[in-house]
């Protein structure tokens, strides 16, 4: 098993559709942590660490998001480790819009 980490940006109409807790849920559902917040630039931010295999399926899904998201891109970079939240525990909190 890889271990991948992963910072990302989520552009497009993705706030006020519950994409943060959209993707908190499909971060945990894929055994995955970190975190996810708004940005006053009207992006998602988030950084997730776990099973490349798992990392890859949730970015694929944040391509898509919730069902009121309009996603236009998704940028990721992979990154050495977590930088706000660290944690071994599988969960991704949501943090305050910055």
């Amino acid at each position: 098993m890889n271990k991948k980490i992963v910072h990302i940006y989520i552009t497009g109409k993705v706030q006020g559709v519950s994409y943060r807790w959209w993707f908190q849920k499909e971060g945990i559902k894929n055994n995955l942590s970190g975190w996810v917040r708004n940005r006053t630039s009207n992006r998602v931010e988030a950084e997730v660490s776990g099973n490349e295999e798992n990392i890859d399926i949730l970015i694929e899904k944040c391509k898509v998001g919730p069902p009121l998201a309009d996603v236009e891109n998704v940028i990721v970079k992979e990154i050495k480790e977590l930088t706000l939240v660290k944690s071994n525990s599988k969960d991704v909190k949501i943090l305050e819009t910055i």
